[in-house]
């Protein structure tokens, strides 16, 4: 997910470092476009599998309120529509603005605009509330701003799922011993991409492993270097 949020904010920096031409950017678009969505909402279905099987984590709240945001309905009806068919995506528009102060290496910063055709959608497979949502937007949809938003609720609502995993599963004397080690992973682990190991839950026995790969880690590291 922050792999394809990243990947579709770098084929602009890419067109103004002279690597890709515009023919590129407007090729990939879609696809990058399309794959954020997904991960996006891979990402949301998991944490709703993870509080399923783990109640006492207590992040259903949190999961509500993402899912009653506006954009985070949309995310989801981009979604289903993906699995069907692809997103009739139109309107491709890129602008450059140039600084004439700026070094040559900064000197062009450009912005991409897509828009979603609601006209254009077959909404045949999809269910009455997603035909409603869709409805709502008019004849378009401004994807790029969506996404924009939707990454900045996810990353919210993941910093506040993580924090209530700590609290829940990760044992006090763990946390201590991360923090005492703060430029440690600051400077040489997380940089590093490292993946880790830690147990869940605690005050249990037996306790279950759970392998957690450089995103996870960083996220839960982060939260208790925060604190």
């Amino acid at each position: 997910m922050n792999l394809q949020f990243s990947l579709l904010q770098d084929l602009t920096a890419q067109y103004d470092a002279r690597k890709i031409d515009p023919n590129t950017v407007f090729n990939l678009t879609e696809s990058s476009i399309t794959a954020y969505i997904l991960m996006h909402r891979m990402f949301v279905e998991n944490c709703k599998s993870f509080q399923r099987n783990h109640e006492n984590a207590n992040i259903s709240a949190l999961i509500i309120d993402l899912q009653n945001k506006d954009t985070e309905k949309n995310m989801k009806v981009l979604r289903d529509y993906a699995m069907h068919t692809s997103i009739p995506m139109s309107g491709v528009k890129m602008h450059t603005d140039v600084n004439d102060e700026a070094n040559l290496r900064q000197r062009f910063h450009s912005t991409l605009h897509v828009k979603i055709d609601a006209d254009e959608m077959d909404t045949h497979e999809l269910s009455r509330q997603n035909i409603e949502r869709i409805n709502e937007w008019g004849y378009e949809l401004d994807i790029t701003e969506e996404i924009k938003t939707a990454w900045n609720n996810l990353k919210d609502f993941a910093k506040k799922v993580f924090k209530n995993y700590l609290d829940t599963y990760v044992d006090e004397n763990l946390r201590k011993v991360v923090i005492s080690d703060k430029k440690l992973w600051q400077e040489r682990l997380i940089p590093l991409k490292t993946t880790g190991v830690t147990y869940q839950p605690k005050n249990s026995i037996p306790q279950d492993t759970v392998f957690m790969d450089y995103d996870a880690l960083a996220y839960c590291v982060n939260c208790m270097l925060d604190e």
